[in-house]
C-alpha cells in the first residue's frame, strides 16, 4: 500500500498471512473495512468471533491513526504443531537531524548498540543503509495478568527526504518464531520505496530533531497473548 501523510510517501509490501489495518480511511468507509479484516482473520469462525474482532482493531486503528502511524498491520500464522504464532507491525516516522542516510545510519547504530541488551547490525536494503536491531522486552504485570514477554525487531531507515527516519517495528510473543519473522522484515524492508509526497505542504518542510515527529509518536502495541497461546483463535 501507499500513503503520502504530510512530506513523505511510502510504498511496502507485507507477506502472505499479515493482515494491513485500515487506517487513515474515511469514517463511512472504515467499519465496512474492519469487518472485512475481521472476515478474513476468522473466515471459517462464528459471528461473534468476527464481530469481537472487528470491535478490538476499531479501537486500535483508531488509536494508531490518530498517532498518525503509517502503516500497521497483524500477523497470523499456524505452526507445525498446530499452535499459533502472531506479530504486530508497525511503521511510523522519527525527526532527525537532516543529515546524509549514512550518517544518519551509523549515528543510531552506534547509539542503540550501547544497549547491551540488544543486537544491532547494519544492512543495506534497495532503498539505502539501515539499522537491524533485536532486542527483548516485557509489559508491566498486575495482580490479575501476569507481565508479558515479547520480542522487538525492528528496521531504522533514514529517508531520502531528509529530516526524517522510518521506523519498522515488528513486534511478537513468540520467542521460537523470531528466525521466521527476523526474515520477514528484513523481506519488507526490501519493498519499502520512500520519497516526497505529492503535495506541498508547510509540514513538509524538515524537522528540527527534538521538536517531536509531526508523522508519529512511536506508538507500539503489543500482540494479545491468547492469540499467541492459540486460545481460542487460529489463524487464518
Amino acid at each position: 500500500m501507499a500513503l503520502s501523510p504530510q512530506s513523505i510517501s511510502i510504498t511496502l509490501d507485507t507477506p502472505e498471512g499479515f493482515h494491513d489495518l485500515p487506517l487513515h480511511l474515511p469514517a463511512e468507509v472504515l467499519d465496512a473495512a474492519l469487518w472485512e479484516l475481521a472476515q478474513k482473520i476468522w473466515p471459517g469462525g462464528t459471528e461473534f468471533q468476527r464481530e469481537t474482532t472487528a470491535i478490538v482493531y476499531s479501537d486500535l486503528t483508531m488509536a494508531l491513526t490518530a498517532d498518525d502511524v503509517l502503516h500497521a498491520a497483524v500477523a497470523l500464522y499456524e505452526t507445525e504443531d498446530g499452535a499459533a504464532s502472531t506479530a504486530h507491525l508497525l511503521v511510523h516516522a522519527k525527526a532527525v537531524d537532516p543529515e546524509a542516510p549514512e550518517i544518519v545510519t551509523a549515528s543510531f547504530q552506534e547509539a542503540l548498540s550501547f544497549d547491551e541488551h540488544r543486537n544491532v547490525a547494519r544492512v543495506d536494503l534497495p532503498c539505502g543503509p539501515a539499522v537491524l536491531s533485536l532486542h527483548a522486552t516485557e509489559t508491566e504485570g498486575s495482580a490479575t495478568l501476569p507481565a508479558l514477554e515479547f520480542a522487538q525487531i525492528e528496521l531504522y531507515v533514514p529517508a531520502p527526504v531528509r529530516g526524517w527516519l522510518i521506523v519498522l517495528a515488528l513486534t511478537t510473543p513468540c520467542f521460537a518464531d523470531l528466525p521466521r519473522y527476523t526474515g520477514i522484515l528484513r523481506q519488507i524492508g526490501e519493498s519499502l520505496v520512500v520519497g516526497p509526497a505529492q503535495q506541498e505542504t508547510e509540514l513538509s518542510k524538515a524537522p528540527v530533531a527534538g521538536d517531536g515527529c509531526v508523522l508519529g509518536s512511536g506508538v507500539r502495541v503489543g500482540p494479545d497473548p491468547g492469540v499467541c497461546s492459540g486460545v481460542g483463535m487460529r489463524p487464518a
